[in-house]
């Protein structure tokens, strides 16, 4: 590595990332749930899986730990050289301390992944090693509001109010908003009420994650077409709700009242677009370019677009490009490819804004996968970087004002941390 690299690595690492996206629990929860090595295999197991190995949602559910281990291994070598592989292993070398993913480590590597999780180890790992300031968690549909809230900052989802198929959805609201809903405005006043109670819990955004079940096309429709979707629900029961496909009016409708009341309090609205943690998806769902109609109809609002929405990047890129109200977020994109992330963000830096471009999300369940995808994430961002100064593209001062911009600013304005 030339000087120029080395300075410009130390540089980086200096930075302190403001993490967009996570999925962990907060820490006291953690402890209460130690995990062994196969716990760690968030991503790694879908690779597994598309490799030709048995389900591992069926093998963590069903297997014993000896036939976990002899799958693992059979299939490791076909995924170990993926994105989601380079973090597994920077987990293991780094944190469980074995230098290879092998049958002769397993052993140590087991039982360093069961003893590393410890009182006090967000802020050592996280902070200290990672450099890692604030990090957006986010909170599932019905879920407790509370984080970690010197680190761990709640974006919450309301999608369970746009996802209602039968009378037990509405009993579900119910009894988290503690509110009799007879009709659709019954339906809306709840979603106010709980965004209140969620504000005050320090939520700082909002996240839909609708792109796994449906179209991300949400449709202007009458208060009247939603309210007979909603009829036709108070009137069903879980075993035979009402299909995905009919209820489309009312879940357009209340995504609707979503980003309105998202917008009303200044918070941003992070939308999955792309690629799904899955073996099996209609990825075509979530193209970016099926939001724009959104993008015209809110323009007040603060839309983050998740993922880089690969494979459609150039239409994620074309859509930060041109509308004032849509940012890029690089959240998950590293692991998925790091390649991939390095040619997203550069098309990125030449044709968006740089202060609408958010260049980290963790994106895992687990802290640990948070501090080997940041270590992915500095290192694409400074071969970058680098490449752009040794073209003349860039001054090494220009590359690191984009480098704050990107890992620290941009984020830390858009979720107010700044005042903090």
């Amino acid at each position: 590595m030339n000087e120029m690299r080395q300075r410009l690595s130390s540089e980086l690492q200096s930075i302190p990332l403001v993490d967009t996206h996570e999925h962990f629990v907060r820490e006291s929860d953690r402890l209460r749930a130690p995990m062994d090595f196969f716990g760690f295999l968030h991503y790694v197991e879908c690779d597994l899986t598309s490799s030709g190995s048995e389900p591992w949602t069926e093998l963590q559910a069903g297997a014993s730990f000896e036939e976990k281990r002899d799958e693992f291994f059979e299939h490791w070598p076909h995924v170990e050289h993926t994105g989601y592989g380079q973090a597994l292993k920077i987990m293991a070398f780094d944190l469980f301390g074995v230098e290879e993913v092998s049958r002769d480590t397993f052993e140590t590597l087991n039982a360093n992944a069961l003893a590393f999780a410890h009182e006090g180890y967000y802020q050592s790992l996280l902070r200290e090693r990672a450099n890692i300031d604030r990090a957006c968690r986010i909170v599932w549909s019905g879920a407790p509001t509370q984080c970690d809230q010197d680190i761990l900052f709640p974006v919450m989802q309301f999608d369970h109010f746009a996802q209602i198929l039968s009378r037990a959805d509405i009993a579900t609201i119910e009894r988290e908003t503690e509110t009799a809903i007879h009709t659709l405005n019954d339906l809306v006043l709840a979603l106010d009420d709980s965004f209140d109670a969620r504000e005050q819990d320090g939520m700082v955004g909002v996240k839909i994650f609708l792109a796994y079940k449906r179209t991300l096309r949400f449709d202007e429709v009458t208060t009247a077409d939603a309210e007979r979707v909603f009829d036709r629900a108070t009137q069903t029961f879980r075993d035979t709700p009402v299909g995905y496909g009919e209820a489309k009016p009312l879940q357009d409708y209340m995504v609707r009242r979503i980003i309105e009341q998202a917008t009303e309090r200044g918070l941003p609205i992070q939308i999955h677009t792309g690629f799904q943690n899955d073996n099996g998806n209609f990825v075509e769902n979530s193209r970016p370019t099926h939001l724009t109609n959104l993008f015209m109809t809110y323009p007040s609002a603060r839309f983050e677009l998740l993922h880089g929405g690969w494979p459609y990047t150039q239409e994620f890129v074309a859509l930060a490009k041109v509308f004032p109200n849509v940012y890029a977020d690089m959240a998950w994109t590293y692991i998925i490819g790091p390649k991939m992330a390095g040619r997203l963000l550069d098309d990125l830096l030449d044709s968006v804004p740089v202060n609408k471009i958010l260049g980290f999300g963790g994106d895992y369940n687990f802290a640990e996968g948070a501090y080997a995808h940041a270590r992915i994430a500095r290192r694409v961002i400074r071969h970058l970087l680098a490449e752009r100064i040794e073209h003349g593209d860039l001054t090494e001062e220009a590359a690191l004002d984009v480098a704050r911009r990107i890992m620290h600013d941009n984020a830390a304005d858009l979720y107010g941390f700044d005042g903090d």
